[in-house]
Parts: C-alpha cells; structure tokens; sequence
C-alpha cells in the first residue's frame, strides 16, 4: 500500500460511496490478451486476475460496499469471477461505459457521486468524469490520470485494485476489522446475487 500523501478530496469521496465498479482488461489484469480454440472449434479467451485484487474486492463487499465490472468485452470468465469475488453487478459489451450511471440510477436509486470507477484507458474518461470518486492504475493513460483523485502506483493485474480497496477501507476506519477477522476466522465470503446486464 501506498504511503503517498492522499487528496482530501479523494478522503472525502471515499467515505461517501456505496459502489466501487471497475474496468477489467489493464486494472483487473495486466491487459495480455489470450486465446485458445477448444476441441469444438470456438476460440475462447483466458483471464489472469491477481488474487490479492480479488481479496481487496472481497473485503469491500464484506465492509457493505456493492462492487461491480464494467468491461467493453465479454467473456463467460467475467461471470465466473464475479460470482467469485461476491460483486453485485457486471455490465459487459458496454461500449458508453458512462450509460452505466442512468442505469444505475433507474433501477437503484444510486447517484453518481456515490459511484467509484477504477480505469485506465480512454474508453473509461467518459464514467470516470461522472462518478463521484474516479481512480486509476499506474499503466492508466494520461487522460484517465488526470480525471483521477487516486492513482494506484501499482500496474493493473499487480494488485493496484487491492491498493485502492485497501485505501478505501482505511479511510472508512474498517480495516482494522478486516484484519481482526481474518485473523480470527471470523471473516466469511460475501454472497450477493449478481445482476448482468449486456450491452448499454
């Protein structure tokens, strides 16, 4: 984790949010693309996640925090981690990734400014200028960078997402917990029943 000096602005937003969302392909990966073809014929793609990103993801939802994906791609992968990591939602072949929000906003009754959004590329600029709280990783372009109130110092696939939820936490004064409950067994697997959504 980082010992930066952090943005108070970025303090405040992060006690307000309720959703922390994030790319996929060079946040939650390094951003290698892998293909095989199957004994079928169908090419098929292979994710590598970091499993200290997936842990981060975790604590968030077990400290009350909806987290979800929002990828420009698709994969039956995606739905696996998900389901994995406990999320509340995964938005995929999403090619506006900031029609998220009107989405969010219609069905949930959650604003904008309650939204987190991990990005790194310029399909990403567009939510990252409308959530509340908009973040990146160190490979993130300049653009992103700019529109950020925290910029992980660590790559995508490298834990930069478990930085961020790691931050978060702290600042929320829940970490402590965290670490008392995973020290004493306590800690368990958030389940939550995944909401997909394809196509906005």
């Amino acid at each position: 984790m980082t010992t930066l000096p952090l943005n108070p602005l970025f303090i405040q937003k992060a006690r307000e949010i309720k959703l922390l969302l994030t790319d996929v392909d060079g946040v939650m990966t390094d951003g290698t693309l892998s293909f095989f073809t199957d004994a079928q014929g169908v090419t098929r793609e292979i994710k590598n996640f970091e499993s200290l990103d997936g842990m981060g993801l975790l604590y968030l939802s077990y400290c009350g925090l909806q987290t979800g994906i929002v990828s420009k791609g698709a994969s039956n992968t995606l739905e696996f981690w998900a389901k994995q990591l406990g999320m509340r939602y995964l938005f995929y072949n999403t090619s506006v990734k900031h029609r998220v929000l009107d989405y969010l906003l219609t069905k949930t009754g959650i604003r904008p400014e309650e939204i987190a959004f991990i990005g790194d590329d310029l399909i990403d600029v567009g939510l990252l200028r409308r959530v509340g709280l908009p973040l990146a990783v160190a490979n993130s372009v300049p653009e992103a960078k700019q529109v950020a109130l925290y910029t992980s110092p660590l790559h995508g696939g490298h834990a930069a997402v478990r930085d961020i939820a790691e931050q978060i936490l702290r600042i929320r004064g829940q970490w402590d917990r965290v670490v008392a409950d995973n020290a004493s067994g306590a800690f368990q697997n958030p389940q939550c029943e995944l909401c997909i959504v394809k196509g906005l």
